[in-house]
């Protein structure tokens, strides 16, 4: 029985992976939500099928670059993009927790590198290669450098008020993320916001209307006024 062969359109097929998800996730940024997933290992297992997926499409469109489609030459042109809506849209619209948390820059740093690894495999013409080369060189190079530097530890929330008639939860958060810099902030969250879907809940974003030196926790103050005025250090922030 003849061995079933991989299909030729690979790139094509890793494209479309990579923006099916990408898409999904700014979704839920343009809403303003995050995608908090009912069970924490189900998203780190999918992931790590995805990427194993993602690298084995990689290695053999790289490999069969001579068999490669007119779809799949277009869909290398533009596959660093696709990686980056992806990483980007990964890293910002879904709550990663858990043993997810640790693996992120991992599946970020992979999907960005499979990405050039077929623009530069099938960009032919020198033009192509020289410019969007450098054009997606530069693009990639800062997202390797915040991977890298991933902050691994949770935000500590160090005291929350609740408004006056429990329309808004602030919170004070200190933030360490090591050589990405050091803070406290206040964020402010509309309640009564979520929204649960089948794979876990859509959770409200929420606004931050301070930001200060960090350690600034130990000696900072909040209270509510209204529901619409909160009091931060003795300063009036109006909340809407």
């Amino acid at each position: 029985m003849e061995k079933k062969k991989p299909p030729r359109s690979a790139p094509l097929a890793l494209a479309i992976l990579f923006l099916a998800f990408g898409l999904l996730y700014f979704v839920f940024i343009v809403l303003g939500y995050t995608l908090v997933p009912i069970n924490r290992l189900a998203p780190a297992v999918m992931s790590t099928v995805i990427t194993g997926v993602m690298v084995l499409l990689t290695v053999y469109g790289v490999r069969k670059k001579s068999e490669a489609t007119r779809k799949s030459k277009i869909a290398s042109t533009v596959m660093p993009i696709c990686a980056m809506v992806f990483v980007f849209g990964k890293a910002t619209g879904y709550d990663t927790d858990g043993i997810e948390l640790y693996l992120l820059p991992v599946y970020g740093i992979l999907s960005l590198i499979c990405g050039l690894a077929l623009f530069f495999a099938h960009a032919e013409e020198k033009r192509t290669r020289t410019m969007l080369g450098a054009i997606y060189a530069a693009a990639c190079i800062p997202m390797f450098i915040a991977l890298l530097f991933w902050d691994f530890g949770p935000d500590s929330v160090i005291d929350s008020e609740m408004s006056p008639n429990g329309i808004y939860l602030a919170e004070v958060v200190s933030l360490d993320q090591g050589t990405l810099g050091r803070s406290t902030v206040v964020r402010v969250t509309r309640q009564g916001m979520d929204k649960s879907i089948p794979i876990g809940m859509l959770r409200k974003d929420p606004k931050q209307v301070y930001k200060g030196e960090f350690g600034e926790h130990e000696t900072m103050t909040i209270s509510w006024e209204t529901d619409q005025a909160l009091y931060i250090n003795g300063t009036r922030f109006a909340i809407q």
